[in-house]
């Protein structure tokens, strides 16, 4: 993971000024991937489905639900954060 935007000397290292959101989107992208190849792996099979397929399928599924939500929060939360400094400084 890239280390945050930082600014100002050496006294100042723990300020933060920015983040990335690209590992966000990777790990969003990574469950992508994942369910959309276990999809993939089902239709291979064609009838040949079992009850572990679909539990697996709705797991997966479940996860990329989740990390997507976790996702928007973030973003939600940080542009919420950035909305109410800039009405601060609007004044």
């Amino acid at each position: 993971m890239t280390s945050p935007d930082r600014f100002g000397g050496t006294g100042s290292v723990n300020i933060q000024s920015g983040f990335s959101v690209k590992r966000l989107f990777e790990v969003v992208n990574d469950a992508t991937v994942s369910a959309k190849a276990k999809l993939l792996e089902i239709k291979n099979r064609r009838s040949a489905i079992s009850i572990g397929d679909m539990f697996e399928m709705q797991m997966l599924m479940n996860h990329l639900s989740q990390l997507s939500e976790m996702s928007t929060a973030v973003i939600s939360a940080a542009n919420s954060a950035i909305t109410r400094m800039a009405q601060g400084i609007k004044g």
